[in-house]
């Protein structure tokens, strides 16, 4: 009986273990300094200085983007169920043809090229000094009903998604650097548990942390 009991345990840590595999094992694709996606996707403030986007192409992977501005930003919220986002390292671009609205999300350095909006779109830009791109995978738990798929981290509210508690903005915030550190404007870190980049201007430096089993990758500007 001890050891029926004891097999019947094991079996169903095996399964827990196996609910929470990611779709992909391995490393994850590096968070490019050059994306093109397109889906579902979502812009918005997460403060008044950080502007958030999520983009879900149907893949198996969530793109995040942060975005901070010098300057205060009023408080916004827009999804599109068919967006085209392109970044560029230095900045980031979202228009939606659904809706006919467009998004320019750039640093100083990118302001110089950022492409115009199509005729007849709403256009909003706005110019900041740090912008980052994260990747995050999504898993696959085989429930009794059938395979669908769940993702890792929370990101059924918009503001729990993009919220990261150790931006490393200001002095002393932040923690070590895996990569990048001051003096350097970009840097990027990839693992089998999260990967993102990151562009810094205005006197901040780019600072990179490995994703861990526990944590997301983390790449911010710090001053």
């Amino acid at each position: 009986m001890r050891k029926t009991c004891l097999s019947l345990v094991l079996v169903l840590v095996s399964t827990a273990l196996y609910g929470a595999k990611p779709l992909t094992d391995g490393p994850l694709p590096p968070a490019d300094d050059y994306s093109v996606l397109s889906g579902q996707a979502t812009i918005g403030t997460i403060d008044a200085h950080t502007i958030g986007v999520i983009v879900n192409d149907g893949g198996p992977y969530r793109h995040i983007f942060r975005f901070w501005s010098n300057t205060v930003v009023k408080p916004f919220r827009m999804t599109s169920e068919s967006a085209s986002v392109e970044f560029r390292g230095d900045e980031l671009i979202v228009m939606a043809s659904d809706q006919e609205w467009f998004y320019a999300l750039v640093t100083t350095t990118g302001d110089f090229h950022a492409p115009r909006q199509p005729m007849g779109f709403t256009a909003t830009r706005y110019i900041g000094y740090g912008l980052n791109h994260e990747i995050r995978p999504f898993a696959v738990r085989q429930p009794a009903n059938g395979r669908h798929i769940i993702a890792l981290d929370d990101c059924a509210d918009f503001g729990l998604c993009l919220d990261n508690l150790d931006y490393g903005l200001g002095a002393g915030g932040g923690g070590t650097c895996d990569s990048g550190g001051a003096g350097s404007t970009s840097c990027s870190t990839a693992n089998s548990h999260g990967s993102c980049s990151v562009s810094c201007m205005n006197g901040s430096y780019a600072c990179c942390t490995n994703a861990t089993a526990t944590a997301n990758a983390n790449c911010r500007c710090k001053f």
